[in-house]
């Protein structure tokens, strides 16, 4: 209802909703109880009827969401955790230690990693449920975490790096396992990274594209979230300015740039056979560093599109990015799909850069800062089998 612009009817439903949790409070704690009230009683004076009717609807499902996302993680710790649910201790792991690399205690994350690779491996539960190389992993982790005299973020960033692994070979047991993700596009972008590939777009010519397009920007005001993006062309940097500011006020935390083809037949063509996607990139800010290109389909309500991450450093230069199929993986509402690589061209209907407080798993962003970004893009090329002329 809120998607189609209905925030009356969305609001009787929410209102209904949260009215039937409360009849059942003894299911529920103080805080959730609390957070509910709060929300239901919500309403803002200061704003015109019809924006009070809209901010209700939007404060009302933030607290809805709230309370489930704490009901459905309410789990044991690892020791006696089912192989159904080891995948939500993982994940609470990790979003816990993000929380203190975010508030800059990276000992107390370092020391949450290792206590959940420890509890892992006494675990015979897990030994079950996981591959040869998951386990692997695990061990290699414990291993570095006892023996690296590495600084603390980078020993922080590789263990998180490990349980991202096993986290969505847990979570994805039919169709993933590290050999055919992550492990292997590391393997792979080092062959494209030698090609210099075909120029679709580029930013420093007015006819500098292959294919006509738009541009324009989305964040998490869509469902209520308060993050600003915008774009514009730097006649300085010869580049388009994606930036802004982030906030994860109502549940937001993201902003992205969309490039819009006019004949969406012609950019599918033109990316059919393409093994990677080249980005010349420069970091126009000093806090956030994590980015990531999108290749989306905009179905209504079906939407799907595949994400790949990148990090670019805030040194001022320009860096050029190589993204394998296999760094792509398919989402839909930050919820994986199926294994990275599974890239369909004829679905895609639009390209762009997204930044978000989440990973293209749904879990934490560590680098995510709320506050001003920006990052300028140059150029946009498809690496393909064979060098275009």
């Amino acid at each position: 209802m809120t998607s189609k612009g209905n925030h009356v009817r969305a609001s009787a439903i929410y209102k209904k909703l949260i009215n039937d949790t409360l009849s059942m409070r003894e299911h529920f704690t103080r805080q959730q109880q609390k957070t509910l009230e709060n929300a239901l009683s919500f309403m803002d004076a200061d704003l015109p009827q019809d924006d009070q009717v809209v901010n209700q609807a939007w404060k009302m499902r933030s607290a809805i969401d709230t309370v489930y996302d704490e009901c459905i993680s309410d789990f044991n710790d690892v020791q006696s955790a089912m192989p159904s649910n080891l995948q939500s201790v993982i994940k609470d792991t990790i979003n816990l230690a993000s929380d203190c690399v975010a508030n800059g205690n990276l000992s107390k994350a370092f020391m949450e990693y290792t206590k959940l690779l420890k509890q892992m491996k006494q675990n015979q539960k897990y030994k079950d449920l996981v591959s040869l190389t998951a386990k692997k992993l695990v061990d290699d982790s414990l291993c570095f975490a006892e023996t690296s005299t590495e600084d603390m973020s980078t020993k922080v960033r590789k263990l998180r790096d490990s349980l991202d692994r096993v986290y969505n070979e847990i979570r994805l047991p039919d169709v993933y396992a590290p050999s055919l993700g992550p492990l292997q596009k590391l393997n792979k972008r080092k062959k494209w990274e030698k090609k210099k590939g075909l120029m679709v777009i580029d930013f420093r010519q007015k006819d500098g594209s292959l294919f006509q397009y738009g541009i324009t920007t989305c964040n998490d005001r869509v469902m209520g979230g308060s993050s600003e993006a915008n774009t514009q062309f730097d006649e300085v940097k010869e580049c388009i300015e994606f930036s802004g500011s982030l906030s994860k006020n109502n549940r937001g935390g993201f902003a992205s740039v969309r490039i819009l083809p006019d004949n969406k037949d012609e950019m599918k063509e033109l990316l059919s056979g393409t093994k990677a996607i080249s980005l010349e990139v420069m970091n126009l800010d000093t806090k956030n560093i994590r980015y990531k290109f999108q290749m989306a389909n905009e179905a209504h309500l079906k939407s799907f599109n595949w994400q790949a991450e990148f990090i670019v450093e805030p040194d001022g230069e320009w860096h050029t990015v190589v993204l394998d199929l296999y760094s792509f993986w398919p989402t839909m509402f930050g919820h994986v799909l199926s294994s990275p690589g599974n890239v369909d061209f004829s679905k895609v209907d639009f390209l762009g850069v997204l930044i978000s407080h989440v990973t293209v798993d749904g879990k934490f962003n560590p680098d995510f800062v709320e506050g001003t970004f920006g990052l300028g893009v140059r150029s946009l090329s498809l690496i393909k089998d064979e060098d275009e002329s």
